[in-house]
Formats: C-alpha cells, sequence, structure tokens
C-alpha cells in the first residue's frame, strides 16, 4: 500500500467471478475498494489514468490489517485475475514474504460521499 493518506470507498464483490470482471474491466477511482470475506483489494494507483495496481489486504480482526500482495490488474486478463483471486481468498498469500502491517482508512460508500479522486 503505497497511499498512506489515502481514504478508499470500500463495495462488495459478490464472487472471485465478479471481483475478477470488475478489475480488468472497469478503470477505478483511486479511492475505489472491494471487500470479499476477510480480504480487501485497495486501489494503490498513483493516478486514476495509470495502471490500475491494487494493494491485497487481510483483515485479521477489527483493527488489525496486513498487505498480503499487490497485483496490478491492468496487466492481467480476466482468468489470470480470478486465478489470482481465488487463491487470495483459498489463503495462499496469507504467510508471504511481502506481508507487512498497514493502517488502511475505510468507508462505506454512505460515509464516503465524494472526495479529490472521485469527484
Amino acid at each position: 500500500m503505497m497511499h498512506h493518506d489515502r481514504v478508499w470507498c470500500v463495495s462488495r464483490a459478490d464472487s472471485a467471478e465478479d471481483l475478477a470482471h470488475k478489475l480488468t474491466e472497469t478503470t477505478w477511482c483511486c479511492c475505489t475498494a472491494f471487500a470479499m470475506g476477510k480480504y480487501l483489494w485497495l486501489n494503490d494507483a498513483t493516478s486514476p489514468d495509470g495502471a490500475q495496481e491494487f494493494a491485497v489486504i487481510k483483515q485479521c480482526d477489527d483493527s488489525t490489517f496486513v498487505q498480503i500482495e499487490s497485483i496490478t490488474f491492468s496487466w492481467c486478463d480476466f482468468d489470470a485475475a480470478q486465478r489470482f483471486i481465488e487463491a487470495t481468498l483459498a489463503g495462499e498469500d496469507d504467510e508471504s514474504d511481502f506481508c507487512r502491517h498497514v493502517s488502511p482508512v475505510l468507508q462505506t460508500p454512505k460515509q464516503h460521499g465524494r472526495c479529490p479522486h472521485c469527484a
């Protein structure tokens, strides 16, 4: 997670397939995030027209988060994205060497409203 001062607007994804479609077929605002189970995908792009890089975060409890991966979904096709997402959901990245504690600021769409990234 490169952006420690960013606030993310978290929406739920219905399935790995749904999330793979969202992350490979759409360019998202820099404040966009998706959640499935205990995992979050936070847009970590440097600009709205840059590569769609997403930090993959595991929520360990109410206040503890660990970044377990970073994936540039704009470089993935649907099948690769779905494989990455399914591996995450299966816990395959939970103990990677990449893991580090992070403190993302997360909001619901109602809390988030509009910010400079989505205005």
